[in-house]
């Protein structure tokens, strides 16, 4: 699987995304998935990399890690740190789909919420963060903050539901419970480490 490939299954989810789930889900390439996420991190390296060379810091960091430096230790370790996120995810997603009575294989699930996972983060945070930062500077990060959090946060369950939905045939519900799950899950690591 290629990056155009990757790429190509992006933007179908863009414009169609149930439809393009329940085809990931007969077709599970989680290798695909894994570029998507990886891309994903990749943008977001760059926008670390770039606050970080405009002498930016984030206002308190967890990782003993000093703050004038925290953006470009970031832009290393932002890729494998959404891969675990993403692993954290989807594990939990798969056993407790499997535990509802879900019937997907493990690949299938891999498959779908990897892209159900990576598409939110960059169309919903890196995308808008970079385009902020880009025509309004570092100061106005905060504020947008506010919005592209909430916007993330929601599309990203409702994909991450219909992804559990389209790789295990469970119901709405059941989806949703096992979406707030997974991401609460993957956020624990997450959150402690990605600013």
């Amino acid at each position: 699987m290629s990056v155009a490939e990757a790429w190509s299954i992006t933007r179908r989810l863009v414009r169609a995304p149930g439809a393009t789930l329940d085809q990931i889900a007969a077709y599970p390439s989680p290798r695909a998935a894994l570029i998507a996420v990886a891309g994903t991190g990749a943008a977001w390296s760059m926008l670390s990399a770039l606050l970080w060379a405009g002498g930016h810091a984030p206002s308190r960091v967890l990782l003993p890690v000093p703050r004038e430096i925290y953006y470009l230790a970031q832009a290393a370790f932002v890729i494998p740190i959404l891969l675990t996120c993403y692993c954290v995810l989807a594990v939990v997603g798969h056993t407790l789909a499997v535990r509802l009575g879900g019937s997907g294989a493990r690949r299938t699930t891999f498959a779908c919420l990897g892209f159900a996972y990576a598409l939110p983060l960059l169309f919903c945070l890196v995308v808008p963060d970079l385009v902020v930062y880009g025509l309004w500077g570092f100061p106005a990060l905060k504020s947008v903050v506010r919005i592209t959090g909430a916007v993330l946060f929601v599309s990203e369950w409702l994909l991450v539901a219909r992804a559990v939905t389209a790789a295990h045939r469970l119901s709405g519900a059941r989806s949703a419970v096992i979406a707030f799950a997974a991401l609460l899950a993957q956020a624990v690591l997450g959150a402690a480490v990605l600013r």
